[in-house]
């Protein structure tokens, strides 16, 4: 397929390898100046991404995609399928740039959804667009100097859900871009709720607020954070989201654990613990730097308040959960209620 892919940061560079890799044709584009400029501008210049593929044996190579560019419009012209891999909190005033210029029979597929298909639909009434929601991309990368970005890590297995339901038949389309999204959540609530980063990046980061304050750079999160009774807290949190995945009519009711399994390991019969600590030890990348993180400023508002949001539309007391919530907003100075999606935003749509 053709595919445009709008982001172009550590998850937009190493998707789209991924896709050229598999065959696909790949316009990149990128929409804002705020991360990854210098990055991107030498991407203009040679027109190519390098790579360091620690997945495949350490092996170095460039792939050149059919377009590089900030044209919106140029970029999306007679792309089959659209990935958009910017953060979430972008999701809203993305879609009303991208919303008018999709055509009908598109597939969007946002990773991470966090509900944001619920936005680009108010944008494309009348037309059949197929919206895709993903919990986490399926490489972990990170740009390591201008125009090279590192992949890290593979999931061996993905799940995504359908914005609306009959449009689960073009699962094969969306399987055939990385070959893992093989598996179906019961619907976006369900994919929202099983975004790993809900869980870990908000309770590690709140709760490590002094170390990583303290470290300057040298807080290794999955590895130290994760104690005892920092786990305590995250199983409780999880409770949390078991509650609302079952009351929005959800199937696939597990714990962060085993969904961490589910995601990265072959050997289904491993303890879940131990793959999470075999990541923390191989994978788990380094950071927070400082708490100038996307693990609070956007995980917070466009996981955990969309949590606490929904859980109380259905009565459902969520004590972790706000506390978190208003800890985060705390520290930070910032109200994250008022920065997610309103429930009036979301609720024609689940």
């Amino acid at each position: 397929m053709k595919v445009a892919v709008i982001g172009a940061g550590n998850s937009g560079c190493a998707q789209s390898i991924k896709l050229m890799q598999n065959g696909h044709h790949v316009n990149l584009i990128k929409t804002s100046h705020s991360l990854h400029d210098d990055n991107f501008e030498y991407l203009l210049k040679t027109g190519e991404i390098s790579c360091l593929d620690t997945t495949d044996g350490d092996r170095e190579f460039s792939m050149k995609p059919d377009m590089i560019t900030r044209d919106l419009e140029k970029g999306l012209e007679g792309a089959e399928a659209v990935m958009v891999l910017t953060q979430s909190l972008q999701h809203r005033d993305l879609a009303k740039r991208v919303g008018p210029l999709l055509k009908e029979g598109q597939i969007v597929f946002l990773i991470p959804g966090n509900m944001g298909s619920t936005q680009f639909a108010a944008y494309t009434e009348g037309k059949h667009v197929i919206y895709v929601e993903g919990e986490s991309t399926p490489y972990d990368a990170r740009i390591i100097a201008p125009g090279k970005v590192e992949i890290l890590f593979k999931n061996v297995r993905n799940a995504v859900s359908f914005l609306h339901k009959e449009d689960e038949k073009y699962l094969p389309a969306v399987t055939s871009l990385f070959g893992t999204h093989k598996y179906l959540r019961s619907n976006i609530v369900e994919s929202t709720m099983h975004n790993p980063n809900m869980i870990v990046h908000t309770v590690g980061s709140i709760m490590s607020a002094s170390r990583i304050e303290n470290a300057k750079g040298e807080f290794w999160m999955y590895r130290e954070a994760f104690s005892p009774s920092v786990w305590g807290l995250i199983e409780k949190l999880d409770e949390e989201k078991k509650q609302v995945i079952r009351a929005y009519g959800g199937e696939h009711v597990i714990s962060y654990l085993d969904a961490c399994k589910w995601r990265n390991e072959e050997d289904l019969s491993v303890d879940s613990l131990e793959v999470f600590r075999n990541y923390a030890a191989t994978g788990g990348p380094k950071g927070p730097a400082d708490l100038n993180t996307r693990y609070i400023y956007e995980d917070v508002p466009m996981e955990l308040c969309m949590l606490e949001k929904l859980a109380a539309e259905k009565g459902i007391p969520t004590p972790i959960a706000s506390a978190l919530i208003t800890i985060a907003s705390a520290l930070k100075n910032a109200d994250y209620r008022a920065q997610g999606y309103s429930i009036e935003e979301v609720k024609k749509y689940i």
